[in-house]
């Protein structure tokens, strides 16, 4: 099979998250998910090759027609017949983070900066994100990670103690294995966030893409200033639900106005997945 062939079968298979599938197809060669991080070789990992080259693999993504192939809501394509590993698969995600245990856990280092807005209105996923351009902004311990996109849920996904946040950021990231860390911040209603306002005023048509000029964001401003956290392995939220995702899930949340949120909401509700079991993974909770 040609490379070009195999890069479009795992498109076709990796579909769950529009470009990360590009990423994946292209690093590993087969559509096969690395070990997670902590099992990756460190001498491997330093000045991996490939490591920016994936960066650059963040290219535009076009226009889209909106033709979603799973949906929220009930009936035939709903989450009980979500397909891949999404019901089969006994490590998944979202999950109701219930009883943690207190364990030192590696900080997540952010190094985030202003970047140049580039928002995408993916209205096959159900949600507005902005992507970022190549970047090592985010390091746990010794491995660096590429931070790629970030985007939102309403309500967030992760709950706690049963409980889910009415909205929740969240903030995608690659190794150099192509392996997805993501962080969930949880967003309460308070004051207006800056990057949240600069985002929701160049948010482009269902399917389109907008790179307005001079506009920048700084998705630091999505973080909270107490960053400790809860972590878990689990899965991509949306199908086929790919498994060994490092999940951060923040304990502090962020602050985006009543006006804010609802002015999301317009666009996307009801955009979180079903809550799944535990099936007896340790839940890490920052000391």
């Amino acid at each position: 099979m040609t490379g070009q062939r195999k890069i479009l079968c795992c498109l076709s298979s990796f579909c769950v998250s529009g470009y990360f599938a590009f990423f994946l197809a292209l690093r590993t060669g087969a559509c096969q998910i690395a070990e997670p991080p902590e099992q990756v070789p460190q001498q491997g990992m330093q000045g991996m090759p490939g490591m920016h080259g994936m960066h650059h693999m963040n290219v535009p993504m076009g226009e889209e027609t909106c033709g979603p192939k799973y949906t929220y809501a009930s009936g035939p394509e709903d989450p009980s017949h979500w397909q891949g590993l999404c019901n089969t698969g006994r490590f998944q995600a979202p999950i109701d983070i219930a009883h943690a245990e207190k364990l030192p856990i590696q900080k997540l280092h952010f190094l985030y900066q202003p970047a140049d807005l580039d928002v995408i209105n993916d209205c096959n996923q159900y949600r507005i994100l902005a992507r970022f351009p190549n970047n090592d902004w985010l390091t746990v311990g010794k491995i660096p990670y590429f931070f790629s996109e970030l985007h939102f849920r309403v309500p967030g996904e992760n709950a706690v103690n049963g409980k889910r946040p009415r909205m929740s950021v969240q903030l995608v990231h690659l190794s150099p294995e192509s392996k997805f860390l993501i962080v969930e911040v949880p967003v309460v209603a308070g004051k207006e966030n800056p990057a949240m306002k600069t985002l929701l005023e160049h948010v482009p048509a269902p399917g389109k893409e907008t790179k307005p000029e001079g506009v920048k964001i700084d998705p630091a401003q999505f973080l909270p200033a107490d960053r400790t956290v809860f972590r878990f392995t689990g899965s991509l939220t949306t199908p086929i639900c790919n498994q060994e995702t490092w999940w951060y899930v923040m304990k502090n949340p962020i602050e985006f106005s009543a006006e804010q949120i609802a002015a999301y909401a317009k666009y996307y509700h009801d955009t979180a997945r079903p809550l799944q079991p535990v099936n007896g993974r340790q839940i890490a909770e920052s000391e």
